[in-house]
């Protein structure tokens, strides 16, 4: 089936509903999980996944515009989603009608969004984000009094949730989460009072801070908020051997060309690699455009048949080479696996991300238009709630719908 396409991505469902599960048993039932899938959930397809998780139990989705917020919404998702970051003026209409979350960082977008609400005759629910130490977004701890005047000032308006952003929780070395904690809980105290007897949703911690210790829950709050953790990524060392996370996504293309090179063969671009010996070399239908990173040139490696083979000379936009002249018996149209497991190896996205001096969701975030997204069902969980019939073996991710009735491969 897979040498239909030149390069695919297998996201499997089961793992991202594991790793949830993973997250639930370590903050408690009571706990919210806003599930973080912004930027089409790291490079997974936002539409599959968010439906996957609220399956699962997710209570929100987050996410980091009103775009992908309303490309949710018209998929059928009714679940509460929340705009993580800031919204620009253009999007207030939208925001509203389509009963999205957003957060709050001054008393001018509050007073703009009531005035909106107003019109379309409706309530805008908001959450008011505090900057304890990022500088990125947020109110300063010394306005929120003001800014929760406001918002109640604005009867069209319905504050939900407090929250706010850890700059450096995923550093072993870090000690300034702490502080934020520590300014965070100063401003929880003073706006509960504010508030009594309502209580909006208080949430501060992303993937890091939920494993960062496994006794202390004081940075859970009411809820929240994971991202990388959902989809099996470590960016940090936090969840070694606290969590069983596994990687949903593994990056897949196959064989296309096979040449037998003589010592001496410049490869690529620049000639920047020469083969030291006579070799066979595989052409990967594959490249910078799907979000293989150019950086990777003769520097990382791939499994072929289960052993790793380097990828030698540059990379190019459409084609990466890689030197196949120790594994025996590799074809034509063989699979190669650029990120994920095979046999008893496995390349895994933390490794490339090293290479290249970058973060781990900077790759999966970056899978190219290209790539063909193949998602891998959940037949025991279909099983276990007695589903019957059976679906073609492909059919598009637009058409999946909670119950999963699916066969364990689907394409978008």
């Amino acid at each position: 089936m897979a040498r239909h396409f030149r390069v695919w991505a297998d996201i499997d469902l089961g793992a991202l509903s594991s790793n949830f599960l993973a997250i639930r048993r370590r903050v408690g039932p009571r706990r919210k999980v806003i599930v973080v899938v912004k930027a089409d959930a790291y490079g997974h397809g936002a539409i599959p996944v968010a439906r996957q998780l609220v399956e699962d139990g997710a209570y929100a989705l987050g996410v980091g515009d009103s775009g992908e917020a309303i490309t949710l919404r018209e998929s059928g998702i009714g679940a509460p989603i929340l705009i993580l970051g800031a919204i620009v003026e253009g999007e207030i209409e939208q925001v509203v009608a389509y009963d999205i979350t957003t957060c709050l960082h001054s008393t001018e977008r509050a007073q703009r969004l009531d005035r909106e609400a107003r019109r379309q005759g409706r309530q805008a629910s908001v959450h008011v984000m505090v900057d304890t130490g990022m500088a990125r977004l947020g109110v300063r701890p010394h306005r929120i009094a003001d800014l929760l005047a406001r918002i109640a000032k604005c009867p069209n308006l319905r504050l939900t949730g407090l929250c706010t952003h850890f700059s450096s929780a995923y550093s072993i070395a870090d000690e300034f989460t702490p502080v934020q904690q520590r300014r965070f809980d100063a401003v929880i105290e003073s706006a509960l009072a504010a508030l009594a007897p309502a209580r909006p949703l208080v949430h501060a911690a992303n993937s890091a801070a939920i494993f960062r210790s496994e006794t202390d829950d004081s940075l859970l709050y009411d809820g929240v908020r994971p991202g990388a953790a959902i989809y099996g990524i470590n960016p940090g060392g936090y969840f070694d051997g606290k969590a069983e996370l596994k990687p949903v996504m593994s990056l897949k293309t196959q064989v296309i060309y096979l040449k037998e090179v003589p010592a001496g063969t410049p490869i690529g671009y620049n000639r920047s690699y020469v083969a030291p010996r006579k070799t066979r070399i595989a052409t990967l239908p594959v490249g910078y455009n799907d979000g293989y990173p150019y950086r990777l040139g003769n520097s990382s490696e791939v499994l072929v048949r289960g052993r790793r083979a380097p990828v030698v000379g540059m990379i190019s936009m459409d084609y990466v080479t890689v030197d196949v002249g120790h594994v025996p018996g590799v074809v034509v149209g063989d699979e190669v696996t650029l990120i994920g497991r095979d046999g008893d190896d496995a390349v895994r996205v933390e490794e490339l991300a090293r290479i290249v001096g970058s973060i781990p969701y900077e790759i999966t975030c970056h899978v190219g238009r290209r790539v063909t997204k193949l998602y891998r069902s959940l037949w025991a969980a279909s099983a276990s709630r007695g589903t019957a019939g059976a679906r073609p073996a492909l059919e598009t991710a637009a058409e999946i719908s909670p119950p999963l009735e699916a066969p364990p491969l689907v394409t978008a």
